[in-house]
């Protein structure tokens, strides 16, 4: 048995997920259908204030009129799904991180319109960013520009090119510093 059996048993697990889930529909061309509660919440939105509008609106304009977000909706259109976790815009071009799939919905073997089941993850994104900040300035801190975790960081050896480090990581009994 298919977990959407035709009928009651798929709205009802479509009721489930959206219970949980932030989901919005687009045509084919990225205009938007509806949204759930959910999704508007975490945008920022309310549902009149984005019905008919192009998904464009969630990032940033740049990324709009380029060539990648163009052969996105060419991708989702010809029936093929899109997962990771993406960067888009809520209102007042509040940043916010999702972790999402862009689903084609198939009607008699065709793509007929996408569906978007998205997870905000915006509270632990910046909790990252926050921990790797702390990571640099604690590098920095230490002078050790070119190792990170006792592995070279080829980053900071392309940001600092015109300085020689010394480095305090050495083997137990060593008694000098290495130049990298």
């Amino acid at each position: 048995m298919n977990i959407l059996d035709r009928g009651a048993n798929a709205v009802a697990v479509l009721a489930a997920l959206s219970k949980s889930q932030a989901m919005i529909e687009f045509d084919l061309s990225g205009n938007i259908l509806t949204a759930n509660e959910s999704f508007c919440r975490a945008l920022g939105y309310e549902l009149t204030e984005i019905v008919g509008k192009h998904h464009s609106m969630f990032v940033e304009p740049a990324y709009a009129s380029s060539a990648e977000y163009k052969a996105f909706w060419t991708k989702l259109s010809a029936g093929k799904f899109d997962q990771q976790q993406y960067k888009r815009l809520g209102k007042g071009g509040r940043e916010v991180w999702i972790e999402a799939s862009y689903n084609p919905v198939f009607r008699r073997g065709k793509p007929v319109k996408v569906i978007k089941i998205a997870t905000d993850i915006t509270a632990q994104k910046q909790k990252s960013a926050e921990h790797a900040g702390k990571i640099d300035a604690l590098s920095r801190a230490q002078g050790d520009h070119r190792i990170h975790a006792g592995r070279r960081n080829p980053d900071r050896e392309r940001q600092f090119p015109d300085r020689a480090w010394l480095f305090a990581c050495r083997n137990p009994g060593q008694t000098s510093f290495d130049v990298l």
